[in-house]
């Protein structure tokens, strides 16, 4: 009979508790450490984030500040990109918040009604840095071919076009309506004046209508321009270069008391009434006085950007395919196209992509020979009908209408056989809301 051997586990049970131990001396050390960092972790975490925070309270800040001072002091916001950043004013360096730390913002001209800031938060603790960059802007660019700040209708046989399938939308902000054999080659939108609640879709009355972007109901609201001539002269006298103005000299102010001025404020003459210079004749009148031109001819010292106090009627065929009237038309009134101008755009003689600018209504009815090229900006109301075509973008800030205007009704028209092509490749001088143009930088 044999027996099983047992092996001897005596003394195995001090080595493997000792084992035991250092295994767990290693972890605990490994914990420890990791804790450690994780400490050290959180704290350049906290550090970095309130200074990140601090950065975009300066840009915030500077924002504000901006708005204000476009608002109030415009002429103390730098327009030439050639200087270097400065201070905000009303912003000083290291401007504390709250005692989390600081921030100090500069910014610079970077174009035309734009700015590059540049905002350094430092956090109390630590002093801890970041810096954010942005650059906000006024400069409007519409990405729609018409746009109305109320109701706008379109019907008739208009065409709206654009390339490669953008910026060739329509956009009220109020109702919508189209009808008739209308052509959208872009989206067309309503935004029923803010009112989530406006149960009404964009209207569609018979006829052929062809929207290829689609129809939008409910959109947002979209923001516009001022149109304001007042201002806009004011700008273009102040810094002709960057409003993509003519020469002082090319700039004619026409007074509601019959004085001719240069852009300089230089009188060229004074009219008495039923007067005329350069083709216009002047009618005073109360409250407005009316400026009408009915000639075919454009004299070549006659080129030029106008600004009359008042309407403007221009009601014969000035210009010709080989001599266009080469003018950029400003009233403070109503402006009413009848006849068939033939009228072309020049650094020298006009303001960059802009047609005609209103502080009232604007009415174009009639066949020009090449068509119209630039912007069109009613503050009150446009109406445009006949067979024109036209290149740029249409924008009716739908101020409240004014009793005997053109259009006497707070709607935007469009009818007749009208043609619009936008290429979002156009750039007035137009002035809308701050915003943020880019952010973090």
């Amino acid at each position: 009979m044999r027996h099983k051997r047992f092996g001897d586990n005596r003394g195995v049970a001090l080595p493997l508790a000792l084992m035991a131990f250092v295994v767990l001396g290693a972890l605990s050390a490994a914990l420890l450490a990791v804790g450690s960092s994780e400490v050290q972790i959180a704290s350049n975490h906290l550090r970095g984030t309130q200074a990140f925070f601090l950065a975009e309270a300066g840009l915030e800040h500077t924002f504000n500040r901006v708005n204000v001072l476009w608002n109030t002091s415009r002429a103390s916001l730098p327009t030439n990109a050639a200087y270097p950043p400065q201070p905000v004013p009303g912003i000083e360096a290291n401007t504390p918040l709250g005692g989390a730390g600081n921030y100090t913002v500069q910014y610079q001209a970077a174009g035309l009604w734009t700015w590059r800031v540049v905002s350094t938060g430092v956090s109390a603790i630590g002093g801890s840095q970041q810096i954010r960059r942005a650059v906000m802007s006024t400069f409007y660019q519409s990405r729609n071919a018409i746009v109305a700040n109320g109701d706008l209708t379109i019907g008739g046989s208009s065409f709206v076009s654009a390339t490669n399938g953008q910026c060739g939308n329509v956009h009220s902000n109020g109702d919508l309506t189209l009808g008739g054999n209308t052509t959208i080659l872009g989206y067309a939108a309503e935004a029923d004046n803010g009112d989530p609640n406006d149960a009404d879709p964009v209207q569609v009355n018979g006829g052929s209508v062809n929207v290829t972007g689609g129809i939008r109901d409910h959109a947002p609201t979209e923001p516009l321009p001022h149109i304001d001539p007042a201002g806009f002269l004011a700008d273009l006298k102040t810094n002709p270069m960057g409003m993509g103005a003519p020469p002082l000299d090319h700039l004619i102010q026409m007074k509601a008391n019959g004085e001719v001025l240069d852009g300089s404020d230089a009188l060229i003459t004074t009219l008495a009434d039923n007067g005329s210079y350069c083709g216009w004749t002047y009618t005073s009148g109360t409250p407005l006085a009316q400026w009408t031109f009915n000639d075919n001819t454009v004299l070549p010292d006659c080129n030029g950007t106008y600004y009359l106090e008042g309407n403007a009627t221009v009601v014969g065929s000035p210009g010709s395919d080989a001599t266009p009237w080469k003018t950029t038309l400003i009233a403070t009134g109503d402006i009413d196209i009848q006849g068939k101008p033939t009228i072309q755009a020049d650094a020298n003689y006009t303001v960059s992509d802009t047609l005609f600018y209103s502080g009232r209504d604007i009415e174009i009815n009639g066949t020009p020979s090449n068509g119209y090229n630039g912007v069109i900006a009613a503050h009150e109301q446009f109406y445009l009908h006949g067979n024109g075509t036209f290149t740029g973008f249409i924008v009716g800030e739908n101020a409240p209408n004014t009793v005997g205007s053109l259009v006497n009704a707070n709607n935007n028209i469009v009818s007749g056989n009208i043609g619009l092509t936008y290429k979002c490749d156009a750039n007035p001088p137009l002035q809308g809301p701050l915003r943020f143009l880019s952010w973090g930088l």
